[in-house]
């Protein structure tokens, strides 16, 4: 049986979910998979604790590898530690190396930095395979150049330790989770759409547009999800998901989508989002253009068509509680990679 190892680096000072998509993997992959899993804590502020991962423990802890498979939760938010994990992996291991791709910064928080794209495509070039989220962003990898094979995550698998939400009484809430920061359309959304809002950063004079409900953590959160749906959007516009993060909706599947699927919630999405496909296909709800249509829809529909799509959402929850996601993408990227032999 093959040894196999997933590395992951998460930085120390962060308390939100940024963190848990990555343990959820750690735990799935131990789990149920007998992967070993190596967790590495990075102090983004220190220079000195930079240096020092660069300089000794990441080439100490490849030298001492024994491993078949190094599987890689990508990236490292950093680019000189990305740079000295690819380097030593190769020149102290035989390890064939498969990334996790978390997200693309240069679609990201790098987008506007000319000489990040470059160097995040090489690493992706390094590898001997990549789990990435959905076409949409194996499409934008291959146009740029990335033939590494490729295996579709679809969505992060969530661990949820609450109780699903089986609650199919129809009453048209709708709740929204997230920085509240970037969600600058809160203060545009028409009167006849109420929102209940969770997360960091809440405006108090939105306090008359929308219903603000707290902050949790990750694991807590999902208790006080209580509405029917869950909305996924993104910028200052109503009518669009714009900006930064609105635009990388396009290629990601957001872990947003996850929480509230595993809540037991069917989702509201930007249609021109990456995961609308998904949303669709198998309906867990509905692809729109505008906030504008969320009232309308609503008011059309009937118990019947919500009883679809929360069975649907219900369905979804048991698989993403179980790690269905990830244990068949490294499954389908594994016979891709053994027929290429």
């Amino acid at each position: 049986m093959s040894k196999r190892v997933i590395i992951s680096v998460n930085e120390t000072d962060k308390n939100n979910a940024g963190p848990k998509a990555k343990t959820d993997i750690d735990k799935i992959l131990k789990e149920n998979e007998n992967f070993q899993v190596i967790n590495l804590a990075f102090n983004w502020h220190s220079k000195f604790l930079k240096m020092r991962y660069i300089s000794w423990d990441i080439p100490h802890l490849m030298r001492n590898m024994d491993a078949d498979e190094i599987f890689f939760q990508f990236p490292s938010y950093s680019r000189t530690l990305m740079d000295s994990f690819v380097k030593n992996i190769r020149r102290y291991t035989k390890a064939k190396l498969i990334f996790i791709v978390h997200d693309l910064e240069c679609l990201r928080n790098f987008s506007y930095d000319p000489t990040y794209k470059p160097e995040e495509l090489k690493w992706l070039k390094e590898a001997d395979g990549i789990i990435v989220h959905n076409p949409s962003m194996a499409k934008w990898l291959k146009n740029n150049g990335v033939d590494t094979p490729m295996a579709i995550l679809g969505f992060f698998d969530y661990l949820n330790p609450q109780p699903v939400n089986k609650d199919a009484k129809m009453d048209g809430s709708i709740c929204f989770a997230g920085n509240l920061k970037k969600a600058g359309f809160l203060a545009k959304l028409p009167s006849s759409l109420s929102l209940d809002v969770f997360g960091p950063n809440f405006n108090p004079e939105l306090k008359n547009k929308v219903n603000y409900k707290g902050v949790y953590s990750p694991d807590e959160l999902p208790k006080y999800l209580t509405e029917d749906f869950g909305l996924i959007w993104d910028g200052d516009s109503i009518d669009e998901c714009n900006g930064l993060f609105g635009n990388y909706l396009r290629y990601n599947c957001p872990h947003k989508a996850s929480l509230y699927l595993s809540s037991g919630l069917p989702i509201i999405v930007w249609k021109k989002a990456a995961i609308a496909e998904y949303v669709e296909q198998y309906k867990l709800g509905y692809a729109i253009d505008s906030l504008s249509e969320i009232p309308v829809i609503i008011e059309n529909m009937t118990q019947a068509d919500y009883d679809l799509i929360k069975g649907n959402a219900l369905d979804m929850a048991q698989k993403l509680r179980h790690g269905e996601h990830i244990r068949g993408a490294i499954e389908s990227l594994s016979a891709t990679l053994s027929s290429e032999k």
